[in-house]
């Protein structure tokens, strides 16, 4: 019981002292959780796998044969100036804040997402590990 106190009487002073790293945190795994629910992968028979990702209505992509031979990597609609917008960054999707974004991010906000695995990753190194 004591133990929990301490831990949680840290985590509050660390929080007040550094209040903007626990936020962009919190607002990290927010994007993380979105990117997870707007991810949608099916079989396409001749295809191999189809991925789709959507954040709302401004940002969608699409991979086709994910890890496959025949990968093609498609930006449906990115646009710099929305919220979120997708580059391509060492050879993953890189989902980060636009011109419309509410904050002004440093380059640790955003995920990742693997042409290889179809999966998204909460770093860069994460998701640069999979293209090997």
């Amino acid at each position: 019981m004591k133990i929990t106190s301490i831990i949680a009487a840290i985590a509050i002073l660390f929080s007040l002292h550094f209040p903007s790293a626990a936020f962009e945190l919190t607002l990290q795994e927010q994007l993380f959780q979105r990117a997870l629910q707007g991810t949608k992968c099916e079989q396409i028979p001749n295809n191999g796998r189809y991925c789709k990702y959507q954040f709302g209505t401004t940002l969608e992509i699409g991979i086709k044969d994910v890890g496959g031979t025949d990968t093609v990597v498609g930006f449906h609609n990115s646009n710099i100036k929305n919220e979120l917008y997708a580059v391509l960054y060492f050879g993953c999707i890189a989902i980060v804040p636009g011109e419309a974004h509410p904050r002004n991010y440093n380059h640790d906000y955003g995920v990742f997402i693997s042409p290889i695995t179809g999966l998204v990753y909460q770093t860069s190194n994460e998701c640069r590990a999979t293209l090997k």
